[in-house]
């Protein structure tokens, strides 16, 4: 049967997240400069890489229910601010500005027109929050591209339980056999979209190799095409 739905992960598959740590860490730095007695812009990406963990919060690093509050207690905390910075401003300044910030992956945009011309069925199956999923997609001027948009939060469920495939499946008017995921991490995304019966694409080089996993290995996301049949 062919392939008539391509599903993506975000983070790290759609966006580079360490690259839009950066970028965000330049343009707070420019908003909050005359508040700080330290320009250090190492010091800022290193507080918000310890927490965000490439999109996957380690529970000892997180003192608040988001990353994006927690980001904004550690800088409040650990940088030298000339008067006490305040905690909510910090933290709406994450959720307002980060998705703005975002890095698109090399290739992404190409790849999207190309699918979108050839009449796939586009998603995103995303871990998070579903505004800051839209901010960041908004943020990347992908969200146009994209006929359904899953976040863990809007299903009630996170990757790899297979619900939340089945339920992106079923948005889309497809059956899971018709759908390839893209995705960067071995558990959430590949087994996960395995075990509904999906085709698994795995983007490598954000997680440690698993020679378990029978599945496709692409570097860079223009190699995807080779996977699809021409429309």
């Amino acid at each position: 049967m062919s392939i008539r739905a391509v599903l993506f992960d975000l983070d790290n598959t759609l966006t580079h997240r360490d690259q839009s740590i950066q970028r965000y860490s330049e343009f707070l730095l420019q908003q909050y400069q005359s508040q700080l007695f330290a320009h250090d812009l190492d010091k800022i990406q290193q507080i918000i890489r310890r927490i965000d963990n490439g999109g996957y919060p380690q529970k000892e690093q997180l003192t608040h229910p988001s990353i994006g509050a927690s980001v904004a207690h550690a800088l409040r905390q650990e940088l030298d601010w000339k008067t006490e910075a305040d905690f909510q401003e910090l933290t709406q300044f994450w959720f307002k500005y980060f998705g703005q910030c975002a890095v698109a992956m090399a290739g992404a945009m190409d790849l999207l027109k190309m699918l979108k011309q050839q009449d796939y069925a586009l998603a995103v199956v995303s871990n998070g929050g579903h505004a800051t999923r839209l901010n960041i997609l908004d943020g990347l001027g992908f969200k146009e591209y994209f006929d359904v948009i899953v976040s863990s939060e809007q299903a009630g469920i996170s990757k790899p339980h297979p619900q939340i495939f089945l339920h992106t499946a079923e948005s889309l008017g497809v059956q899971p056999f018709e759908c390839m995921f893209i995705g960067d991490h071995p558990v959430n995304d590949i087994r996960g979209a395995q075990q509904v019966g999906m085709q698994a694409i795995w983007l490598q080089g954000f997680h440690p190799e698993d020679e378990r996993l029978e599945v496709p290995r692409i570097q860079q996301l223009y190699e995807l095409k080779a996977y699809l049949e021409p429309r």
